[in-house]
């Protein structure tokens, strides 16, 4: 707007020095007196227009003001220079001036040229033409420099209309922001917002279990194109949540089979370990009276000695002390299966222990001439424990150490402190070893390296199952070290002290 009404004055006050200038001409003409180069105060309007034509060297009863000869030392020294324009305010109007340069044209010689009048404000020229004068843009080539042409004008737009101008400009863009801001929130109210908030809903109702619900957008772009794909990953997930289900339902099927089987085998071993344990019990009171028996005959016939005879007394007392072994483990094995079992906690001295094993083992380690090297280290402490648990998994070591041990051979015993709260007790044989891959087996329930019927060493397979279990009821571990054919070596690591109480085996949980 500015601009604008800048261009409407500049015009204006171009038209009116044009109109200055062609009176000029027209009064030279007529031999009229010149525009006067200044207007009397008398003649002074609020909305005056003032003329001024001013020659190029002024004389020096022509006062000129500041912007004046501004103007003018612009036409002189910049040819190219089309006008000057100054806009001012006096008495509270808006006012504006303009100089344009005066260029010598053939109708301007009359004066101007040699010989005329006005000669001496101009350089000399060519001859006289009858051509109007004109206010060229930029300098004609070779037609220098007259003078300028100043006028002075009111603004021809007042400052009201300019406010109201400003005003209605003001409005309209209001109005305009507004109408862009209503489309603007229309268009993302409608095209954006609703989609996603549409697909916003779904997905809510969709993490609270729904799976049937499918997001309804039809706006023909992209939101359709991903609601499209959203109710299709709805249909999938729909699909498997319908198999998953189904799977569960068969898998409870199965849990509720398994659970009830599991009672059945729980039952089922449960009566097994009952029937194990009275039928062992029962089973030792015959026993115990056969080899009570069968040795009183032995002794009678020791006066009397028959070869035959002593071989089939000697016979009996062998399987009958087999199969006493054998109630004992098996009676051994119904206790830990049953679940319970006490645990006592006495002072140990591991010498004692070596030593009395020693003595009760000693008829087996002299009948294939072993010798047993007990080693008990000095800082070994009194330890608490239960002895018969750990004579029963120590006899199993020693016994087992001389039914492998070569005739002639050796035996070791030793005890070792393992840290600061434990023992390590270890038997060594040097006996035909164990394989790696048989290490991990050794420990189960009837299990033999050597199964089948024609092996040299019999056995049931318990002794190392129960060492197993009674080793945990004591809160220690037991592992073997062993390669084939250079011995074995079983060891037990066991706390120096113990809590007694009531244990559960299957369970490992102390309840004293």
């Amino acid at each position: 707007m500015e601009g604008l009404v800048q261009e409407v004055n500049l015009q204006t006050a171009q038209g009116v020095a044009q109109q200055a200038v062609w009176e000029h001409v027209a009064r030279q003409s007529r031999h009229e007196p010149a525009i006067p180069a200044t207007r009397p105060a008398a003649d002074w309007t609020p909305n005056f227009i003032w003329p001024r034509l001013i020659p190029v060297n002024p004389p020096k009863s022509m006062k000129l003001d500041r912007f004046e000869q501004r103007a003018l030392r612009l036409f002189t020294s910049n040819p190219d220079a089309s006008h000057e324009f100054l806009g001012y305010r006096l008495k509270n109007e808006d006012r504006y001036r303009l100089a344009m340069p005066l260029y010598n044209e053939p109708s301007c010689l009359a004066c101007h040229g040699n010989g005329g009048p006005m000669a001496a404000m101009g350089p000399a020229g060519a001859a006289v033409a009858p051509v109007t004068a004109t206010l060229p843009v930029t300098r004609p080539q070779g037609r220098p420099l007259l003078g300028m042409v100043t006028v002075d004008i009111p603004s021809q737009v007042t400052g009201n209309q300019l406010f109201l101008n400003r005003v209605f400009i003001l409005l309209a863009g209001l109005i305009a922001g507004t109408l862009a801001i209503a489309v603007l929130y229309v268009i993302v109210t409608r095209l954006i917002l609703q989609p996603v908030r549409i697909l916003q809903e779904t997905a809510e109702k969709v993490s609270q279990g729904d799976l049937n619900i499918r997001s309804d957008i039809s706006t023909r772009d992209e939101f359709q194109q991903l609601s499209e794909t959203f109710n299709t990953m709805l249909a999938n997930l729909k699909s498997s949540d319908d198999q998953l289900r189904a799977s569960n339902k068969a898998l409870d099927l199965k849990l509720g089979q398994l659970a009830q089987t599991n009672i059945a085998l729980y039952e089922s071993n449960r009566l097994k370990s009952e029937f194990l344990a009275n039928v062992s019990h029962e089973l030792r009171t015959p026993l115990n009276s056969i080899l009570g028996f069968t040795e009183l005959l032995k002794e009678t016939v020791g006066d009397n000695p028959d070869a035959k005879s002593a071989r089939y007394l000697q016979n009996i007392l062998q399987a009958g002390r087999n199969l006493l072994d054998l109630i004992n483990d098996l009676l051994d094995l119904a206790k830990i299966e049953a679940g319970r079992m006490d645990v006592r906690a006495e002072p140990l001295s591991l010498g004692d222990v070596f030593e009395g094993l020693i003595n009760l083992l000693k008829p087996l380690a002299e009948a294939k001439n072993l010798s047993i090297v007990p080693s008990v280290q000095a800082e070994i402490p009194i330890i608490y424990s239960d002895p018969a648990k750990l004579q029963q998994v120590l006899y199993n070591f020693l016994s087992n150490a001389i039914k492998f041990s070569p005739v002639g051979g050796q035996v070791e015993m030793s005890a070792r402190a393992e840290g600061n709260d434990n023992v390590r007790i270890a038997v060594t044989d040097h006996g035909p070893g164990i394989d790696p891959a048989q290490h991990a087996v050794i420990f189960e329930k009837f299990r033999q390296i050597d199964g089948s019927v024609t092996r040299q060493h019999g056995g049931t397979g318990l002794g190392l199952a129960i060492s197993k279990e009674l080793i945990d009821l004591l809160g220690g571990t037991i592992g073997i070290q062993s390669q084939s054919g250079q011995g074995a070596t079983f060891w037990v690591i066991l706390p120096l002290k113990i809590q007694p109480g009531q244990r559960d085996v299957r369970e490992k949980i102390v309840l004293s």
